[in-house]
């Protein structure tokens, strides 16, 4: 399938999709049937959509083309109660967070779609293994070129944006000892990571040109980098965040990388080059690992600074920008959750380690999701 032309959209327009986990009560194992919740809420969506993901323990919630932050807000929380209705009448509840705690990978059941069957047809148990839990953040752009200035732009930010969002330090019964697990899940596939180096739009379309003779790809949807372009939206997506167990810190994520972008495409403060992204797989694990007090190297100064400390400079930077976008609110939250010094992943660490069981975690993620 040829590469579309790149959408023109309203720059700085967001977009933001939310994997999340459907749970069986009192066992609180991940439910094989998510189906019969999505056929029973998707034409209640008005705005935004429910739909399937990769296996049959997965709900994916989408926002339509959203003006700001607050827009988005808007269309999850009426989701976000017509979701929770039908979970109630189905025996089921939804929760956040990157990975299930205790999930068996050998169970999970992959969603009756052509595309996901011809990926495990490709790709083999590494599909099941991928039952993990994300938020994508689409944001709009004029042109392919200023959606691959920007795509390099917030490649830097990478350890940052996984940083905040880090909530998968359990995987099958065991503390993986990192912040964030559900990245390293990806390792295996061989388009994991960033984007291979362009410069404009048309050195894209060559790559993916390039790409499709190797018969592993049909569309821009079959690669999975941590950023990618996504012409038929007119966007850049950001891909590589954990489920969080709020809406409300999704949401705060999704108006720092708006502001990020809005402060890139405006100042034009980087000249990029190939470069930038020696040491970026490098400041992407000690984010995965160690989460806020992870440490990021400057490819060019060799600078080290503390994840956490960068996030608080470049939320002073952006405010700016956020305040222009409507989310002046998000920066000033996530300063608040960056001086507590507690990311998910640790809240969850806390929690066991005062006596709860994995099986009471996600019961208390589950009551958490429900209580907005």
């Amino acid at each position: 399938m040829p590469l579309p032309d790149f959408h023109v959209s309203e720059p700085f327009t967001l977009g933001i999709e939310l994997e999340l986990q459907v749970v069986n009560p009192p066992g609180y194992d991940l439910s094989q049937d998510s189906s019969r919740l999505i056929d029973a809420v998707k034409a209640k969506i008005k705005a935004g959509e429910a739909k399937h993901d990769i296996t049959e323990s997965m709900l994916e919630i989408a926002t339509g083309v959203c003006r700001d932050i607050n827009h988005a807000a808007h269309q999850f929380s009426t989701m976000h109660q017509i979701i929770l209705h039908a979970a109630k009448e189905h025996h089921v509840q939804i929760c956040g967070g990157g990975t299930h705690p205790f999930q068996k990978w050998q169970r999970q059941e992959i969603s009756n779609d052509q595309r996901y069957f011809r990926t495990l047809e490709m790709f083999g148990y590494l599909m099941q293994q991928a039952t993990v839990f994300g938020q994508h953040v689409h944001i709009g752009c004029q042109s392919g070129d200023d959606a691959i200035y920007l795509l390099h732009g917030l490649s830097r930010f990478v350890p940052h944006f996984v940083a905040l969002a880090a909530a998968s330090p359990y995987m099958q019964r065991t503390d993986t000892r990192f912040a964030s697990s559900r990245l390293n899940i990806f390792s295996s596939f061989p388009d994991n990571g960033p984007m291979p180096w362009v410069s404009n739009w048309q050195e894209f379309e060559g790559l993916f040109r390039r790409l499709s003779y190797t018969s592993m790809i049909e569309s821009i949807k079959d690669l999975h980098w941590d950023i990618r372009p996504s012409p038929h939206f007119g966007t850049v997506e950001v891909r590589v965040m954990d489920t969080p167990l709020t809406l409300s810190h999704a949401i705060n994520i999704t108006g720092f990388i708006q502001a990020i972008a809005y402060w890139l495409l405006a100042e034009r403060p980087y000249k990029h080059q190939e470069r930038d992204y020696l040491l970026y797989k490098f400041n992407r694990f000690q984010a995965c690992r160690f989460g806020l007090e992870g440490i990021i190297t400057d490819v060019h100064t060799g600078e080290q600074r503390k994840i956490a400390d960068d996030i608080v400079h470049m939320l002073e930077k952006v405010a700016p920008y956020a305040d222009k976008l409507n989310a002046s609110s998000a920066i000033t939250e996530l300063g608040y959750f960056v001086k507590r010094g507690k990311s998910e992943a640790q809240l969850m660490r806390d929690f066991v380690a005062d006596g709860g069981s994995l099986i009471g975690l996600v019961q208390k993620h589950a009551e958490i999701w429900a209580a907005g």
